[in-house]
């Protein structure tokens, strides 16, 4: 796999920058966080860029484009802090309904690329710990009116302004067997549905789902019933790669704040950039990020492979990347000092941002959990590219 960025790539990459830069900067966040997180105008200027389908195939009216462009977009939120959800909606519940492959799904996708409707997937569950195929939320038959709902989701990721959720439940099976799980469209405000909105770290939005007799018709299973794990670990998997990519976007910031910090910062009569302990310091948070990204593009190796190699790939990115981002972002407040951990300043928020990326789709403990379980289970895998 070549990971020299190509003609056309490393120009979409500057024009995405330059999109961040002047419509997402960080001193322009607070009306958009107040806003829960979300912005119409800016939202309508992604589907016009092409954004919002960027990896949808043309017959959604996407741009068929593949998972390494995502993270080319993903890198440069990463970089400003946006708080607008598209991983949640373009990423996540568009990879989701992809492989859903069904007519409803596919005509929410359209409205997904043009940025009309904004669906987001309510699958996580508070004692899952990244394992996607651990659900509780029960869906029981209702003779011929559809099926009916009861459950709980946590953290939906900007759940608080979707039109459409997309809830995983049991329709037969224990709680962390592979099958046995459906796919359903659920109408954010019909009855049953109980919601509260907060506001998290990074100053992202949130909702807590609560499915009480939740009816919905046949017309709003998604895909086969039992089958849904396909689609999720289709939309895990693309979740992962944007967020690592991400996170390279956060680490790559947090590091050049902290550079251009010590460069102006005195003590003893001199610039805290010239102490050698320091400079030690910084070389050690470069040489992290360039393995993250070096993770980054193994992970982006896998993405064409067999099930269980590319999980194997993916646990090793997020394992790395999310102990290293900790540790650049950690390292970014220490050299900063006090203004470090302020609100009004920038580096602190990058801290709290790569907090919540280590978190998300499993924990670096638990990812080096999997790995352990699948060197025991199984054969090695000679065929992926291993970074240098």
């Amino acid at each position: 796999m070549d990971f020299e960025l190509n003609e056309e790539q490393m120009m979409f990459k500057d024009t995405v920058r330059r999109l961040m830069e002047n419509q997402c900067p960080f001193d322009s966040r607070k009306p958009v966080i107040d806003a829960g997180s979300f912005s119409e105008e800016h939202w309508h200027l992604f589907a016009e860029q092409g954004l919002l389908g960027l990896a949808l195939p043309e017959e959604c009216d996407g741009l068929g484009y593949s998972a390494i462009e995502t993270a080319l977009v993903t890198e440069e939120i990463g970089r400003v802090l946006c708080v607008e959800p598209y991983t949640p909606i373009a990423v996540v519940a568009a990879q989701t309904l992809l492989a859903c492959n069904d007519e409803t799904s596919r005509a929410l996708l359209s409205n997904v690329s043009n940025g009309s409707e904004k669906p987001v997937l309510a699958h996580t569950e508070a004692t899952a710990r990244g394992r996607v195929s651990h659900v509780t939320t029960r869906a029981t038959r209702n003779g011929e009116a559809g099926w009916t709902l009861n459950g709980r989701k946590t953290s939906v990721v900007a759940g608080n302004i979707a039109d459409h959720l997309i809830v995983s439940a049991r329709t037969s099976g224990d709680i962390n067997d592979t099958g046995g799980i459906s796919l359903f469209l659920v109408n954010p405000t019909a009855k049953g549905v109980s919601k509260k909105a907060f506001r998290m770290i990074d100053n992202r939005w949130a909702i807590e789902l609560d499915l009480n007799d939740v009816t919905v018709s046949e017309d709003d299973l998604l895909g086969s019933p039992d089958q849904g794990i396909d689609a999720l670990l289709r939309g895990h998997a693309h979740t992962m790669i944007a967020e690592a990519a991400e996170a390279i976007g956060v680490m790559e910031q947090a590091l050049w704040l902290t550079r251009d910090y010590l460069k102006v910062r005195k003590q003893f009569g001199q610039t805290l950039s010239n102490f050698q302990s320091l400079q030690h310091r910084m070389s050690e948070m470069l040489i992290e990020l360039e393995l993250s990204r070096g993770m980054l593009h193994y992970g982006l190796s896998s993405m064409t492979l067999d099930q269980q190699r590319q999980q194997k790939a993916l646990s090793a990115m997020k394992a790395h990347i999310g102990r290293s981002g900790q540790f650049v972002c950690g390292q970014a407040i220490q050299l900063h000092g006090g203004i470090g951990v302020t609100e009004e300043y920038t580096v602190g928020h990058y801290f709290k941002r790569m907090t919540l990326i280590n978190g998300s789709q499993g924990s670096t403990r638990y990812h080096f959990e999997q790995l352990a379980e699948l060197e025991r289970t199984s054969p090695p895998a000679s065929d992926i590219i291993m970074p240098a």
